[in-house]
């Protein structure tokens, strides 16, 4: 049986994620600062690994995002911890080419409870 504390965690997961989703698109540099922790760690459907100042830069210039658009998500809320998969459809721009990628990708994230409240610390997407 899942607690109410438990489905309480899901939903402000399931929300801060769509915030991520929303910043991305808008480039809220600042809004992903404090989404993602400071030991995130990045990893892109083609296996390039970023840290949060790489990952930052790569919202602020490499790459402008179009749309980011989450599916059903899974949450599993462990001490402190919770793991989130589930498919997400992203269109992107490389900034220096124009060039229009549309993705569509599997994901596992963790959102850990720092003081601040939750933050990513590890995302990982797998092309589908």
């Amino acid at each position: 049986m899942i607690s109410k504390t438990e489905e309480a965690v899901r939903e402000e997961v399931a929300a801060l994620e769509a915030a991520r989703c929303r910043a991305l698109v808008a480039a809220d540099i600042e809004a992903l600062d404090r989404l993602v922790a400071d030991d995130v760690v990045h990893v892109h459907a083609n296996g390039k690994a970023d840290d949060k100042a790489a990952y930052l830069a790569m919202v602020k210039g490499a790459i402008r995002f179009l749309s980011a658009e989450r599916e059903a998500l899974e949450v599993r809320v462990y001490d402190g911890l919770a793991v989130v998969t589930g498919p997400l459809r992203q269109s992107i721009e490389l900034t220096a080419t124009g060039q229009r990628i549309d993705m569509h990708v599997m994901t596992t994230q963790v959102w850990q409870q720092q003081a601040a409240g939750w933050r990513q610390v590890s995302f990982q997407a797998t092309n589908l």
